[in-house]
């Protein structure tokens, strides 16, 4: 199989404030979800079409692929087939999604990135401060549900690569939670209603193991053995590589997120120049990825260039240059033992070049990125 040189078409039909933030103009609005609760019927869906009509297009897929990008990881949300709630339904936008990539001869990873309640408390689940997805047998119903219906509709489409189950599941014995000091991703994202905080809930690594094994359970249903069923890792690697290295599942991919900024969370920016994220990179990207691929398949589904360091403030663009275009190529190069990486993400709507890095299409155009990916 190529190896995988993708991109995520993050912010299109799972909104982040902070990627389009004139969407949220003239609500208070953290999330998605209280978006579509405080916009009026009409401006809400107006608003939603414009975004998903203009965000992306087919001439996106065509420069993707003329840059070297041949797979997208699409995330989509719990009510992708229909409204449900307040939000508004986007199945045309994946139709689409997946017309343009067989034109331009790209590959689509499906990412299931939402559930109702949310399964992490954060704005890329739409929702935040809230975790009331775990404990609720009827969402977890619905994401199965959610899950097959995906698989029945794009499963033979030659275009799809595979479906992940889950973005970004928070077990509150994982990696992620230890590592901030015994706290979560929700303690990141406070909740605009604390009294439905209260009734939050976590689940563990058992949980999270069970849930995995039905929802694999229900993709292949559908889902033909040549494509696969991908599994986030829960921010552990070594953890998640184990366990589904002992599964008896068919065509599996493991997905492991990289972001340098989570060591600048956990070390701090203090003292860190270039050669210092080249050698956390190496030291740990490069070992992570490589753990993983001796297991399972393993891709990189999220990474950037985005970090916290003083060296990126600087105006001089030929030092911010040097520093992205270094650690871009140490990052490609750690993830090369794997089946390949997507960045996150394709664009933003911002215009401070303080995150300039987020945005693939600026990050090739500024000469960060290799020129032949």
């Amino acid at each position: 199989m190529e190896k995988i040189r993708g991109v995520n078409l993050g912010n299109w039909l799972v909104l982040e404030k902070w990627m389009s933030p004139e969407l949220f103009s003239g609500t208070t609005a953290a999330d998605e979800t209280y978006l579509c609760l405080q916009l009026s019927e009409n401006e809400k869906r107006t608003r939603m079409k414009t975004h998903r009509d203009h965000y992306i297009t087919s001439r996106d897929f065509a420069y993707l692929r003329e840059k070297g990008i041949n797979a997208i990881r699409l995330p989509v949300p719990f009510f992708v087939f229909e409204d449900v709630g307040p939000y508004v339904s986007c199945t045309e936008y994946v139709d689409k999604c997946m017309k343009w990539a067989n034109q331009a001869g790209i590959q689509v990873l499906l990412d299931l990135h939402t559930v109702p309640g949310s399964q992490n408390g954060s704005d890329n689940s739409g929702l935040c401060g809230i975790t009331q997805w775990c404990n609720h047998p009827k969402r977890v119903e619905m994401t199965f549900d959610v899950l097959e219906r995906l698989a029945l509709r794009y499963g033979q489409d030659p275009a799809l690569m595979g479906i992940e189950v889950l973005n970004e599941p928070t077990p509150s014995d994982g990696a992620m939670a230890l590592q901030l000091g015994g706290g979560s991703i929700p303690d990141r994202y406070p909740p605009v209603d604390k009294e439905a905080a209260k009734q939050n809930a976590s689940y563990d690594w058992k949980w999270l193991e069970n849930f995995y094994t039905e929802g694999y359970r229900r993709i292949r249903k559908y889902l033909p053995k040549e494509k696969a069923v991908v599994f986030d890792d829960a921010f552990d690697v070594h953890h998640a590589a184990d366990w589904l290295a002992k599964q008896p599942f068919d065509n599996v991919i493991l997905d492991t997120h990289q972001y340098i900024m989570v060591a600048d969370w956990i070390l701090g920016t203090e003292g860190k120049d270039l050669a210092a994220y080249q050698q956390y990179v190496k030291d740990v990207f490069a070992k992570e990825a490589a753990y993983g691929q001796s297991k399972v398949p393993t891709i990189v589904g999220e990474w950037s260039l985005y970090t916290e360091s003083e060296i990126v403030k600087t105006e001089d663009q030929a030092v911010r240059k040097a520093f992205y275009r270094g650690l871009a190529e140490a990052s490609i190069e750690a993830f090369s033992s794997c089946e390949g990486w997507f960045y996150w993400s394709y664009k933003t709507h911002l215009d401070d070049p303080i995150w300039d890095c987020w945005d693939l299409g600026k990050c090739m155009s500024n000469g960060w990125m290799p020129e032949n990916l």
